[in-house]
């Protein structure tokens, strides 16, 4: 450095240590001598940094100013990243991806999120029985409650056989004994008008203690419905015991189902959140996308690489990450209970061998899974599965598993 450049910077700072610290810095090319002549620079952690050329994000990530955007709603930069387009009554604003997920005042369509103000300039209404926005051209106005609903919920008919969707909270048993690792709750949708009227809701919630519920599904069409479990104890002897104890549940998870319908899956561990649960067993992620290949692509379960299924964290994504647990949303229908138990044998499996990297899952797939897979897979069907799982590999985390 010149003698002229060294002056400046003892006219600038008063400690030696500041000193070398903005000399390591100008070297590297966080800030040159004219940023700090001018008063034009930042301190963050060790390092200066010029303010014409980076920001600090809201979680406090040091960035190029290039790559950054500013968000009017937490008032903080952000990487270009982590932004979403919001529409904010008449103007769109550019604003932090996870600010405006985790605010109830915003409503999300097609891409994009939405005020209340915006919703009704775009012709765009929220659901009330879908909990969703949708068009308002595609729903009706139900004049005894104010509400917009889908077509689907017209047939009030319906309404002895089943509660509106999200009507209650979830429901919870255990089984006594030494606490469990792990808990498991199912999500199972079915389209079968005969299994639908064959039971009041009433008389259903009776016969299956209140834990049970069968909800509305705007998804789904006539005769659909969802079958939600209680967030069992993970003891598979005893929740298998629980359902084919029980002649109404039998009769409803073995019922008809089309493409509409799907299975989700939540699983939690004691002591960890659905992040920490998700990073323990994220290397069986491909399995998923093997095994449901047929949903990998769909806007409802669409399949993503690990690293942003986290950080998206949407609700139509592969698998959605919760606070305390993970959903399995790319689970396919449940043809019935024996392809349910199958599942939960699998589930079990990746638990009793988690791991967060790919090559140890395919391994493990590919010898210790494979008496259970069997039980479902021909030896062609299975090789056809792998094949899945190698190329799911390399699409979606860029790894190739026969290299």
């Amino acid at each position: 450095m010149k003698l002229s450049e060294i002056k400046i910077l003892y006219r600038c700072f008063e400690s030696r240590e500041d000193i070398k610290r903005a000399i390591a810095s100008i070297e590297d090319g966080y800030v040159t001598v004219d940023d700090i002549d001018n008063g034009c620079y930042f301190w963050h952690e060790r390092n200066v940094y010029s303010n014409d050329d980076f920001v600090v994000t809201g979680d406090g990530d040091v960035i190029d100013r290039d790559c950054s955007f500013f968000c009017v709603l937490s008032q903080s930069y952000w990487h270009d990243d982590d932004c979403v387009i919001v529409n904010v009554g008449r103007h769109q604003e550019n604003c932090h991806r996870e600010t405006v997920q985790n605010d109830s005042d915003f409503y999300y369509y097609d891409g994009e999120y939405y005020d209340s103000n915006a919703l009704s300039r775009h012709d765009l209404v929220y659901v009330y029985d879908t909990c969703e926005v949708d068009s308002i051209y595609n729903v009706y106005y139900h004049e005894s409650d104010g509400c917009y609903r889908s077509y689907e919920d017209e047939d009030e008919d319906e309404d002895e056989y089943l509660r509106e969707y999200h009507s209650g909270g979830y429901n919870s048993l255990s089984f006594g004994g030494k606490k469990v690792k792990h808990r498991i709750g199912y999500e199972i949708e079915k389209e079968d008008e005969d299994v639908l009227e064959s039971i009041l809701i009433d008389d259903f919630e009776s016969k299956t203690n209140y834990k049970w519920r069968k909800e509305r599904d705007g998804s789904l069409s006539t005769g659909g419905y969802e079958l939600i479990s209680p967030t069992f104890d993970f003891n598979m002897k005893k929740i298998f015991e629980h359902i084919e104890s029980n002649d109404v549940l039998v009769k409803h998870i073995n019922a008809n189902y089309s493409k509409r319908c799907g299975g989700h899956i939540h699983l939690s561990e004691n002591g960890l959140t659905g992040s920490e649960l998700f990073d323990k067993i994220k290397g069986y992620t491909p399995l998923f996308y093997a095994l449901y290949y047929g949903r990998v692509d769909r806007d409802y379960c669409k399949g993503k690489k690990n690293e942003d299924l986290k950080k998206d964290n949407e609700k139509y994504q592969a698998i959605k990450i919760h606070d305390n647990r993970i959903e399995f949303r790319i689970i396919s229908a449940v043809p019935n209970l024996d392809t349910l138990k199958w599942r939960t044998k699998l589930l079990r499996m990746i638990l009793r061998y988690p791991t967060d990297d790919v090559v140890k899952a395919y391994y493990n797939v590919d010898t210790k899974f494979t008496n259970l897979l069997k039980q479902t897979y021909s030896d062609e069907k299975l090789a056809q599965l792998k094949q899945r799982f190698v190329k799911y590999t390399k699409q979606f985390e860029n790894l190739d598993l026969c290299a």
